[in-house]
Formats: C-alpha cells, sequence, structure tokens
C-alpha cells in the first residue's frame, strides 16, 4: 500500500529541481507521466477535490486538485517472501486522498487538467521520481504535495469542519488506476467538504 506520509522533503530548494532549474521548463526535459507498470490503487470511480488556497510563493490565490478514492477502492499488496506468490488486491472500507501520484490514465490526466489548467508532472527534491502536482496558475511555482496533504491546515488535510468545507469533491462515474506513493486513508472532515 502507498504510504501515507513519504518522508522527503527539501524546502530549502523550493521548486527547482536537483540542477537548480525551474519545475516544467524546457531546460529540465518536460517531466511526463510515469509507468502504468507501478499501479498500486485503482476504483471503479474517483472523485475531484477542488479549492483555492494562497501560493507558497508568490501569495496570490490559486486553484488546487487533488484526487479522492471513495470506499471500497482497492490496494495493491505485494507478496512478501515468496516471489512466487502473486501480488493481491485488497478492498478498503475507507475513502483516501491520494498524493506523490506518478502515474495517472490518460482520461484521468484530460478530467484533472480540466479542473486546473496547471495539473501537470513535475520534478522536485522531495520525491525521487516525476509526479503530478499543482502549480500556482500566476507564477507556475510548483505546490508541493507535502504542504497540501501532510501539513496540518494544508489544501487538503482541514484541521475543522469549516476549512473542510472550502474543499468541492466532484465525482467521475469512470474507472481509476494510479500509481500513488502519498495515501491518506480515512481523512477526517469528509463529510464536511461540498459536494457538486
Amino acid at each position: 500500500m502507498p504510504n501515507r506520509n513519504p518522508d522527503h522533503r527539501d524546502s530549502e530548494h523550493g521548486d527547482r529541481d536537483h540542477g537548480g532549474r525551474e519545475n516544467g521548463s524546457p531546460e529540465n526535459g518536460s517531466p511526463e507521466n510515469g509507468s502504468p507498470d507501478g499501479v498500486n490503487v485503482r476504483s471503479k470511480d474517483y472523485l475531484i477535490a477542488r479549492t483555492a488556497r494562497p501560493c507558497a510563493h508568490c501569495g496570490v490565490r490559486t486553484t488546487l486538485v487533488a484526487l479522492v478514492l471513495p470506499p471500497s477502492h482497492e490496494t495493491l499488496s505485494q507478496a512478501e517472501g515468496d516471489e512466487e506468490l502473486p501480488d493481491s488486491w485488497d478492498e478498503v472500507p475507507w475513502s483516501a486522498f491520494l498524493f506523490y501520484v506518478g502515474y495517472l490514465p490518460d482520461r484521468v490526466q484530460q478530467r484533472m487538467q480540466a479542473s486546473s489548467k496547471t495539473y501537470r508532472p513535475a520534478v522536485s527534491p522531495a520525491a525521487p521520481e516525476s509526479y503530478w502536482a499543482n502549480h500556482c496558475e500566476h507564477c507556475g511555482s510548483l505546490q508541493e504535495d507535502h504542504d497540501l496533504f501532510c501539513e496540518p491546515e494544508g489544501a487538503f488535510l482541514p484541521v475543522d469542519a469549516a476549512s473542510a468545507s472550502a474543499i468541492e469533491l466532484t465525482r467521475i462515474d469512470e474507472p481509476i488506476a494510479a500509481a500513488a506513493a502519498g495515501y491518506a486513508c480515512a481523512p477526517e472532515y469528509l463529510e464536511h467538504m461540498i459536494r457538486t
């Protein structure tokens, strides 16, 4: 199962790749979608969470999006110890936010980018490989997943019902299969997020 809170973050380097270049710029080879070989979560449907918060860099409010899997989604459990045992899919009875998402199917990419045109692959010192990330609509800076999903009062980690009510959830009645290194199961205050 993906990790809820990846232990990798380097705020000193901000939105630059390992070579000091801006993320998403032509100089760093424009990061792309990962491989479907890493798929570790799947569901018959999903939700797109959408909110707006001040950019961590320029301070202007920007649109932010995230993927939410409903109860009964599945996570891949890899067989341990015996390579001949097959991996298995386990049903999860709770909702979950996905972050540090390395791979998305084309249809999901299109839906996410229709909700926010600045949601695109990025590279960052916070993750070993490129991942789908929010970028500021105004200055183009990467909005780090750690800050959005792992820090209390982050855009997708509300600390009370009032802040949760600033998040809109749109149900998408299509299947999803993704590769995610970050996984926040049973998020608090989900019932206070607005269904559209």
